[in-house]
């Protein structure tokens, strides 16, 4: 995207989203909008929502067995200070 200037946004994925099926996964309905995303972390097994929105730093995290859904939505951080999304 223009915005981004040509500078992509810092991803770090769980270990289980090493392969393209294991990604298909987390994202069954679609990538969310990283235009505004300078970092997204995601540990622990997560499904991404039609609609999710990243701006600035995130980190979504899922410390329970088994998926759980990101809800569609906007998560920005404020400032320097990352925004942390526990499922």
């Amino acid at each position: 995207a223009p915005e981004r200037n040509g500078v992509p946004p810092t991803i770090k994925l769980d270990g289980r989203y090493k392969f393209v099926d294991a990604l298909e996964k987390l994202i069954p309905d679609g990538a969310p909008s990283l235009i505004g995303c300078k970092s997204l972390t995601v540990e622990g097994e997560v499904v991404f929502a039609k609609g999710v929105v990243f701006k600035g730093s995130v980190i979504v995290k899922n410390g329970g067995q088994g998926p759980k859904t990101l809800a569609a939505g906007t998560y920005a951080s404020e400032g320097d200070k990352a925004c942390v999304v526990e499922l």
